[in-house]
């Protein structure tokens, strides 16, 4: 647990500097992973906080849905761990939970709002 705090200390302390940057990401992918492998829950809080942001794109190509059960949070920590297992992560924190989000799950033909 120290690793994370040490991580989340770090952002804290670059944010500021990184975010002039192009190419600036508020935590990386990999970050991500490594986090959620250890239960961390601020990075827990990103992650949903970040799929709900983004949920119900108009652009049907970029829509996800946040799935509709009591254990969602669990799910989606689950299905980011397992999609990003054997692949290579995006740098962007964003970028690969979009990524997961979209493959695993994707929105139906009717989105309803939720």
């Amino acid at each position: 647990m120290t690793n994370i705090t040490a991580l989340l200390l770090a952002l804290s302390v670059t944010a500021p500097v990184l975010a002039d940057t192009d190419n600036y990401t508020f935590i990386s992918g990999s970050d991500i992973y490594e986090a959620l492998s250890q239960e961390s829950m601020v990075v827990q809080g990103y992650v949903l906080g970040v799929a709900d942001a983004l949920k119900h794109s108009t652009n049907s190509s970029h829509c996800f849905v946040i799935p509709m059960r009591p254990d969602a949070d669990a799910v989606i920590y689950s299905a980011y761990l397992d999609y990003w297992q054997n692949r290579q992560i995006p740098d962007s924190g964003t970028e690969a939970i979009t990524q997961m989000m979209l493959n695993n799950f994707p929105c139906s033909t009717n989105v309803e709002n939720n």
